[in-house]
């Protein structure tokens, strides 16, 4: 039976993705550098070793949904293999093996250096990535579109926002709920024509920093928004003065190069 590669399956939003399609008799085959907190079976494989990716794609493998690498800014090499060398691996093997679609898990840190007076800002804007992790998603994300262009492999690359609780005004503005996340991943999983496509995954929040044209070709959209948590408030004012309200990429905009030390 073909199944879904699932990479970075151990994650948060890996592991949130395992529930989801276990839950609805999808079937997928999970895989992680590490082991799932939970003791569920996981293959382990390290995304910047070819072979190991090769050996997953060759198991009757229908599509990828691609959410495995490093999640938050790292030195360079850290950076470089997980993300860099695994986007182009998971891309490169799905070519080899014949599969026709891949879910990026890409990051709206490829648009963080953006000032918060100049929000909404569109999908289609230029890159500003707030960190080598910001870069590291851009490089997926155009990766993707050479690979549609020239081999036909389909993609949908989601621009994830604030997929945690939030915890503040801020993340209020740009959160994501998880089951607006696995719905948009299921989507673009049926969806008979997905062609190329990049999206904020973003809920339906007040004074969002990131917004998504209408595409009545694709036609999804979110079924939550932060209002239904009554707090924090994305209507409250945010300070000004406060650093991390001045760049959309907040924090990530504010560190400096991590292999400094």
């Amino acid at each position: 039976m073909p199944q879904i590669l699932l990479t970075g399956a151990s994650g948060s939003l890996g592991s949130y993705l395992r529930h989801w399609f276990t839950g609805r008799g999808r079937a997928f085959l999970p895989t992680d550098i590490v082991a799932t907190e939970d003791g569920s079976p996981v293959e382990i494989a390290d995304l910047a070793d070819r072979a190991a990716i090769d050996r997953l794609m060759a198991q009757d493998i229908s599509a990828v949904v691609h959410f495995g690498g490093m999640a938050k800014e790292a030195g360079w090499q850290t950076v470089l293999e997980a993300n860099i060398m695994g986007a182009y691996n998971v891309f490169e093997s799905a070519r080899k093996a014949g599969v026709r679609r891949v879910i990026f898990a890409s990051s709206y840190h490829a648009q963080g250096m953006y000032p918060t007076a100049e929000v909404p800002i569109a999908i289609d804007a230029p890159y500003r990535p707030d960190s080598l992790y910001g870069v590291s998603k851009a490089f997926g994300e155009t990766l993707s579109r050479l690979y549609f262009d020239k081999f036909g492999i389909e993609c949908l690359a989601i621009r994830i926002c604030t997929a945690d609780q939030p915890g503040t005004p801020r993340e209020a503005r740009i959160w994501f709920n998880r089951d607006d996340l696995a719905s948009l991943v299921d989507y673009a999983l049926d969806i008979e024509t997905l062609g190329h496509r990049t999206i904020f995954g973003i809920s339906n929040n007040p004074n969002a920093f990131f917004v998504n044209a209408p595409d009545p070709d694709f036609g999804w959209s979110p079924s939550h928004g932060s209002l239904e948590l009554g707090s924090p408030d994305p209507r409250q004012p945010l300070d000004p003065n406060d650093p991390r309200h001045q760049l959309t990429g907040g924090i990530f905009a504010e560190w400096g190069h991590f292999d400094d030390g």
